[in-house]
C-alpha cells in the first residue's frame, strides 16, 4: 500500500511540474575551483519560481519558457543572471565576492556585518549544530564557542542545563546567559524544583524546552561587556541572541524529519556481584560480630539492580514543515513531535510544538511586518532521582546499595518492600510518580517603517506565558516493612508571564569615506509569577490515584500561593561609526529601573564602547599573500544583575497574636512583627569587563580564527547578611564590598583542509583558559548543602578569599591509621577546585561524493568533583549496614566498618574528561522521485568520554544554584545511536 502511495505522489508530482511549464532544465553550481555549492539559489526571473542546489551542488528547474533567464546567489559570491537560450543542462561557476563573504550578525536591537564587529560575538548556523536528541538550545552549542561551558547536569529528559559564559559572577542563584528569541528578552524561569522529603527533589526543566531545535536558524552569543551592555540588567552572565527560521523568496518548500532513536547507561557502575558481596561481608561479619550469613537475603538471588531500573529507551522525533514567500511575503510553518523515554522506567519527556512565522511589507516596502508565534505542549514525567535524599536514598542510589542478593519480586511474583539497607528500588514505580504538564507561548509582532531614507521606526510587541500544573504523590510502605512513612499528594499549579513593548529609532548614513547609525530606544517588561499549591496526607485507599480523588485523603491540608511581578524599564542608545573602512567605533548606554530595587538606588547606567581597526586594509598589508583579514578589537563596559528575590528592599510584617484579646466575638491584635528588614539603599551589580581580541584569516580565509584576552570583575555582590542589632530579623540583604575576578584566554580556529571536486576536509576547535578568584569578602560563604547520611548540617563549598567561586572546603584525607579510621586535618580547608580551568572542544567535518561525516568533540580540564554519592553509601560501615559497596575503588580493607566516613578529600575526583558528543553519517541520495533532496543519516551521541571519574559521568551538578561539581545520585546520561530521514520538496 505504502508503495502504491509513493507511486501515485510520483505520477501526480510529474503532471503538476509539466502542467505550464515548457522546458525543464538540469545543471550543477560550483565556484572557481569546479567545487559543488550546496544551498545555492535558482530563480527564474521575475518570478517566485525558484530552486536550490542539493548537496553536491546539482539542480532541476522547470521554466516558463526556452527564453527564460536563470538568476543565480550563494553567501560570499556575486550573483550572476544565466539566459537559459533554450538549454536543458547547464553547468554554473560562481565567483567570490570579497564584499559579501562577511556574513551580517544579529546584535541587539540590530544587525551588523561580521567585519565591522568590535565585540566578541560567535555565531553558529544551523549546520554547524550539534546532531542528535537535543531538548534545549543550549545543547546545539556544547563544545563549539570558547569561552562557553554547558553542561547537561543530568541525563534525563528536558532537565535544565547550565550554560555559563566566561566564568560565574555572582554568589546568589545561577550564572545562565540572558536568552533572546527573535529580539524578545525571555523570564527564563524553569518549571522549579519539588520532591517528597527524603526521597528528593526532582531537577528543574530547562525554559528552553519549549523551542524545537529544527526551527532555529542560528544562535548568536554575546560575550564580552560591548555587545552585551546593549541588554543593560541581566546581561553581566552574557548574552544568547536565538533566530528561528524564516521564509525565503521562491517556490514553496516542505520538508519533513523523522527520527528513531535507542538510548542506554553509557557506563554502569561497578558494583560488587552477589558473590562479591557474600565474601566481603563474611570478611566484616568477624570485625562488626554479626552472623555472616545474616547479610545474605532469603532469596539467595544474584540480582543487578541496575538492570532493574533502567531501560533501552526509545526516542521519536518527527518534524514538518512548510515555507516560501514571493518578493513581499515569506512564511514558514512548522509542525513538531518528540517523545523521549528515560533511561529510568516510567520517566520520559513528550512534546508537541508549533510555529508560525510571517514576513511582509507594503507601502512601497516602507512598512515592514513580522509575526512570530511559537505554542508548546510538554509533559514531563519523572521519579525520586533528585540529589536531595535523605540517609534512605533515593531511586537510584536504593538500586546501586541494594542487596545483590535480594531478589524484586517473591515467590508469588509481589514486589518485596526492602533489599537490605534500602527499600526495593522496584517498588518506587508505583509508591511514587511526578507528572508536570506544561502550555508555553511566545508570540511578538514588530513593524519597522522607514521615516525617511536611512531613518527607521520600529516598534517590537511580544508575550510569553507558561502555565504548569504538577502532580506528586507518594504511597507509604511502612506496614510493609519498608522506610517510607509518608502518604503525600501535593498539586501545584504555575502560571508565569512576561509582557514587552519596545520602541525604537535607527539611522544610517553612508558617505564615500565615513559610515555611521545611530539607535535611541525605550523598553518596558513586566514579569509576573504566580502559583497555588495544595497538599494532603494520609490516604484511606491506594485502590485509586489520589492525585485524581484528593476526597480520599484522610490527613491535613497544607494550602499555600505566591504571587510576585518585577518590571523593567530602560532606555537606551547606541552609535557605530566606520573611517575609511579600516576604523570602528561603538558605544552604547543603557539605564535599566527595576521595581526590585528601593527607591534610592532604581535606575542603574551600564555604558560601553569599542573600537576596531582592520589592520588587513592598511597598504602595508592590503596586498598580503599571507592575510586576508586582520582585525584588531578592544572593548570595554559594565553590564548589571539585579537576581534578588522580589520586595527584598522593602518591610514586611507578620501578625503577632501573642497579646491579642477577644472583643464582642472578635480576636483583635494588638502586636505586629516585622519580617524583613527593608533596604532602600540595594543597588544593582555590577560586571565591568575589559576585551582585546584579534580576528585573523589566512590563505584566502581557508584558514581563519579569533584570539581574545578578557578581564571581568563584579562588583556590589548581593549577599544576606547577619542584620545588626537591635533587629527582630536574622538577615538583611546589602551590597557587598567583595568582588568576582574571571580572566581568561581564549582561541578559535576554523580550517578548510582539503577540498577537490569529491572530496571535502575540515576542522574546526576552541579552547579556553579561565581563572576564577574572589576578593574582599568580610566573610566566608558557604554553600552545597550535604544530603544523604552522616551529614546534617554540613557544607561542600566555600565563597572564600583568593580561592575561586564554590571551591570544595573539607578536611583533607591522609589515608587509614593502624586502627583503621581515616586520618583527617585538624581543620576543614581547600581541597578542590569546582570550576574548570580549561574548556576545550573541536570538530571535523568529511564529505565524499553523497556521504558525509561529522565528529564533534568536547572536554574540560583542571576541575574537581566531589563525589558525595561515595561518601554516603561507599564505605566499610556503609556495607557493613546491609547496603552494597557503590564504588569498589573506595573499598579499603584497612578501613574500620565502625565509625562512618567524615566528608573529605578523600572523596574529590578529577573530573576532566573528554567526550565523543556526537557522530553522524549522512548519505545524501540523488534523483530521489519528485524530491528535491532526501537524506538518510545515522547518529550517535555520547559514544564515549575519556576520564578518570568513577561515577556515571563527570558532567554532573546535582546541586545546582550557586554550587558547582558536587554530585549526589545524579540521573546517567545516555549513549544514543539514532537513524533518521530529512526530505524536502
Amino acid at each position: 500500500m505504502m508503495k502504491n502511495f509513493f507511486m501515485i505522489c510520483l505520477m501526480l508530482g510529474s503532471l503538476l511540474t509539466a502542467y505550464g511549464q515548457n522546458l525543464a532544465i538540469t545543471g550543477s553550481v560550483t565556484d572557481q575551483n569546479g567545487v559543488p555549492l550546496p544551498g545555492a539559489s535558482i530563480v527564474e526571473k521575475g518570478t517566485s519560481n525558484g530552486s536550490v542546489t542539493s548537496f553536491d551542488g546539482n539542480f532541476q528547474i522547470t521554466v516558463d519558457s526556452g527564453d527564460a533567464t536563470l538568476v543565480v546567489s550563494f553567501l560570499g559570491y556575486k550573483t550572476l543572471e544565466v539566459p537559459v537560450n533554450g538549454r536543458t543542462s547547464i553547468q554554473i561557476q560562481l565567483e567570490e565576492d570579497s564584499a559579501l563573504l562577511d556574513e551580517v550578525v544579529v546584535v541587539g536591537y540590530g544587525q551588523v556585518k561580521s567585519k565591522d564587529l568590535t565585540g566578541s560575538v560567535k555565531v553558529i548556523g544551523a549546520t554547524d549544530f550539534n546532531k542528535g536528541i537535543n531538548n534545549s538550545p543550549g545543547q546545539l552549542l556544547q563544545g563549539k564557542i570558547s569561552g562557553v561551558n554547558v553542561t547537561s547536569g543530568s541525563g534525563e529528559p528536558g532537565s535544565a542545563i547550565d550554560i555559563n559564559i566566561r566564568g560565574v559572577n555572582t554568589v546568589r542563584g545561577d550564572s545562565n546567559p540572558l536568552f533572546v528569541v527573535d529580539g524578545v528578552p525571555l523570564d527564563g524561569g524553569s518549571s522549579g524544583t519539588e520532591g517528597i522529603s527524603g526521597l528528593g527533589a526532582t531537577r528543574s526543566r530547562s525554559p528552553l524546552n519549549f523551542l524545537n531545535p529544527q526551527d532555529i536558524e542560528s544562535i548568536t552569543v554575546l560575550k564580552d561587556a560591548s555587545a552585551t551592555a546593549i541588554y543593560g540588567t541581566r546581561a553581566s552572565n552574557g548574552v544568547v541572541i536565538i533566530q528561528t527560521k524564516k521564509g525565503k523568496e521562491g517556490k514553496p518548500t516542505i520538508t519533513f524529519g523523522s527520527s528513531i532513536g535507542f538510548a542506554n547507561v553509557a557506563r554502569e557502575i561497578d558494583l560488587l556481584s552477589a558473590s562479591e558481596y557474600r565474601e566481603q561481608t563474611a570478611r566484616l561479619a568477624t570485625i562488626v560480630g554479626r552472623d555472616p550469613n545474616s547479610y545474605i537475603d532469603a532469596a539467595n538471588a544474584n540480582t543487578n539492580w541496575q538492570d532493574e531500573i533502567y531501560q533501552t529507551a526509545i526516542t521519536q522525533n518527527y518534524n514538518f514543515g512548510f515555507s516560501g514567500g514571493s518578493e513581499k511575503t515569506n512564511y514558514s510553518v512548522s509542525l513538531g513531535y518528540l517523545d523521549q523515554e528515560g533511561l529510568v522506567r516510567t520517566t520520559g519527556h513528550e512534546k508537541v510544538n508549533g510555529r508560525i512565522n510571517i514576513g511582509t511589507s507594503a507601502l512601497d516596502d516602507r512598512l515592514k511586518l513580522q509575526l512570530n508565534l511559537t505554542a508548546a505542549d510538554l509533559t514531563d514525567e519523572s521519579q525520586a532521582t533528585g540529589g536531595s535524599a535523605s540517609s534512605d536514598g533515593n531511586l537510584i542510589t536504593s538500586a546501586l546499595r541494594a542487596n545483590p542478593t535480594a531478589a524484586p519480586w517473591d515467590s508469588n511474583g509481589n514486589v518485596v518492600t526492602r533489599t537490605g539497607a534500602t527499600d526495593n528500588p522496584v517498588s518506587f514505580f508505583d509508591l511514587y510518580r511526578d507528572r508536570a504538564e506544561s502550555k508555553r507561548l511566545l508570540a511578538n509582532l514588530s513593524a519597522t517603517y522607514t521615516i525617511l531614507e536611512g531613518l527607521d521606526y520600529k516598534i517590537n510587541l511580544a508575550y510569553e506565558s507558561a502555565d504548569t500544573d504538577r502532580y506528586l504523590r507518594v504511597f507509604s510502605n511502612a506496614a510493609d516493612g519498608g522506610s517510607i512513612d509518608t502518604e503525600q499528594v501535593t498539586l501545584v499549579a504555575r502560571e508565569d508571564s512576561n509582557k514587552l513593548i519596545e520602541n525604537y529609532l535607527t539611522y544610517t548614513k553612508e558617505y564615500e569615506t565615513f559610515n555611521f547609525d545611530v539607535l535611541a530606544g525605550h523598553s518596558y517588561q513586566v514579569f509576573n509569577n504566580k502559583d497555588v499549591r495544595f497538599r494532603r496526607d494520609d490516604f484511606s485507599t491506594t485502590e485509586i490515584d489520589p492525585i485524581f480523588n484528593l476526597g480520599i485523603a484522610q490527613g491535613n491540608a497544607v494550602i499555600g500561593s505566591s504571587n510576585t511581578e518585577r518590571k523593567l524599564q530602560s532606555f537606551f542608545g547606541r552609535a557605530n561609526a566606520s573611517f575609511l573602512d579600516k576604523y570602528l567605533i561603538t558605544a552604547s548606554l543603557r539605564a535599566d529601573g527595576s521595581s526590585v530595587f528601593g527607591k534610592n538606588n532604581r535606575y542603574g547606567y551600564f555604558p560601553s564602547a569599542a573600537l576596531g581597526w582592520k589592520i588587513s586594509e592598511e597598504e602595508f598589508l592590503k596586498n598580503s599573500d599571507v592575510f586576508s583579514n586582520l582585525k584588531l578589537r578592544v572593548g570595554w563596559g559594565q553590564t548589571g544583575n539585579q537576581a534578588i528575590p522580589v520586595r527584598v528592599t522593602q518591610p514586611s510584617f507578620n501578625i503577632s497574636f501573642d497579646n491579642s484579646f477577644v472583643f464582642n466575638g472578635t480576636t483583635v491584635v494588638n502586636g505586629l512583627g516585622i519580617s524583613r528588614t527593608p533596604n532602600p539603599d540595594l543597588k544593582w551589580e555590577v560586571t565591568e569587563q575589559f576585551n582585546v581580541g584579534l580576528d585573523w584569516s589566512i590563505l584566502n580565509g581557508k584558514i581563519s580564527g579569533t584570539l581574545d584576552y578578557f578581564n571581568k570583575t563584579t562588583t556590589d555582590l548581593f549577599l544576606e547578611v547577619s542584620a545588626a542589632a537591635p533587629s527582630s530579623v536574622n538577615t538583611v540583604f546589602v551590597n557587598s564590598d567583595a568582588e568576582i575576578i574571571n580572566k581568561g584566554i581564549e582561541f578559535g580556529i576554523d580550517a578548510n583542509i582539503l577540498r577537490t571536486e569529491d572530496f571535502s576536509l575540515d576542522f574546526g576547535g576552541n579552547i579556553s583558559f579561565l581563572n576564577n578568584t574572589i576578593e574582599g569578602l568580610q566573610t566566608d560563604i558557604f554553600v552545597g548543602g550535604i544530603s544523604g547520611p552522616g551529614a546534617s548540617g554540613e557544607f561542600s563549598s566555600i565563597f572564600t578569599n583568593g580561592e575561586s567561586a564554590g571551591s570544595f572546603y573539607l578536611y583533607r584525607f591522609d589515608g587509614f591509621d593502624a586502627s583503621g579510621n581515616e586520618i583527617l586535618s585538624a581543620n576543614r580547608e581547600i581541597v578542590g577546585d569546582a570550576l574548570p580551568k580549561t574548556i576545550y572542544g573541536f570538530n571535523i567535518n568529511a564529505s565524499y561524493k553523497n556521504f558525509d561525516l561529522a565528529l564533534n568533540f568536547n572536554g574540560i580540564g583542571g576541575v574537581d568533583i566531589f563525589n558525595n554519592t561515595a561518601r554516603a553509601y561507599s564505605s566499610a560501615a556503609s556495607l557493613a549496614q546491609n547496603g552494597n559497596n557503590i564504588y569498589r575503588s573506595y573499598l579499603d580493607v584497612n578501613e574500620n566498618p565502625l565509625v562512618a566516613p567524615v566528608s573529605s578529600s578523600r572523596f574529590i575526583e578529577d573530573g576532566s574528561f573528554l567526550r565523543l558528543n556526537n557522530a553522524t553519517l549522512g548519505w545524501n541520495i540523488q534523483d530521489a522521485y519528485f524530491l528535491d533532496n532526501l537524506r538518510l543519516y545515522l547518529t550517535g551521541q555520547n559514544l564515549f568520554v575519556i576520564t578518570d571519574y568513577s561515577g556515571y559521568d563527570p558532567e554532573v551538578n546535582t546541586a545546582g544554584g550557586n554550587t558547582y561539581g558536587v554530585d549526589f545520585s545524579a540521573y546517567p546520561r545516555p549513549r544514543t545511536i539514532i537513524l533518521g530521514l530529512d526530505l524536502s520538496f
